[in-house]
């Protein structure tokens, strides 16, 4: 059995490279299955980032206070490894996969409300449609099949038809079919989706959502 003794800061030093391997490992898997930005729904290149509050190094902090609020820890190294792991499941609980431009507006949204407790919106254009970044806590992962915004709008249009999967944090999946009779030309997917009452800021994190997925279904004629 490893057992570390040091402070917080030396934990952090010797342990924290393992702990970074770790999440590179899962976000490196997880961008590759979600395949488009969940906010905005493009594709092209895409970066990982943690969820408000969820990031590495407050979960290591979380983790340590649970064990000792002492300056000098001792810590059972497989044991608190596995903690973080869990706190890492599912990996949409934690992760998030954005375009740059989104994760830059997310990350700007996080630095602002550290020092403000306005409601902070930002506004950035996409050849789509204009496509709301809201606030860290309200930003619903959703993932689309086919991947990028485009086709899969396109594939919508042309079919009418798809799935809306609903996954919660309490191991949940309800699926829904959308019809998208009403859906044009100049509808934009994600707006859509965002703007159904299950989906808004305050319901879905009230319900327990965690991420939706939405697919493209092909009718028998």
């Amino acid at each position: 059995m490893a057992i570390f003794t040091g402070t917080r800061q030396e934990f952090k030093r010797y342990f924290g490279p393992r702990l970074r391997n770790f999440v590179q490992m899962i976000t490196k898997r997880h961008k590759a299955a979600v395949g488009a930005c969940e906010h905005c729904g493009c594709g092209g290149e895409l970066e990982a980032a943690h969820v408000k509050g969820r990031d590495r190094t407050q979960i290591i902090e979380r983790l340590l206070s649970a064990i000792s609020t002492e300056s000098v820890i001792t810590v059972e190294l497989k044991e608190f490894e596995k903690n973080f792991k869990l706190e890492h499941q599912p990996v949409e609980k934690a992760i998030l996969i954005l375009c740059r431009e989104c994760h830059s507006k997310y990350d700007t949204v996080i630095s602002s409300a550290t020092s403000s407790t306005a409601d902070l919106r930002a506004v950035t254009e996409h050849s789509d449609a204009a496509t709301v970044v809201e606030s860290p806590d309200n930003i619903l992962p959703i993932t689309l099949e086919p991947p990028q915004s485009a086709e899969f709008k396109r594939q919508l249009l042309a079919c009418r038809h798809a799935e809306i999967t609903t996954f919660y944090n309490d191991g949940r999946v309800e699926h829904h079919p959308w019809d998208a009779t009403r859906f044009s030309e100049g509808s934009n997917v994600m707006s859509n989706l965002r703007s159904r009452p299950e989906f808004r800021s305050g319901a879905w994190q009230q319900s327990g959502i965690v991420k939706v997925h939405v697919r493209i279904v092909v009718q028998n004629s």
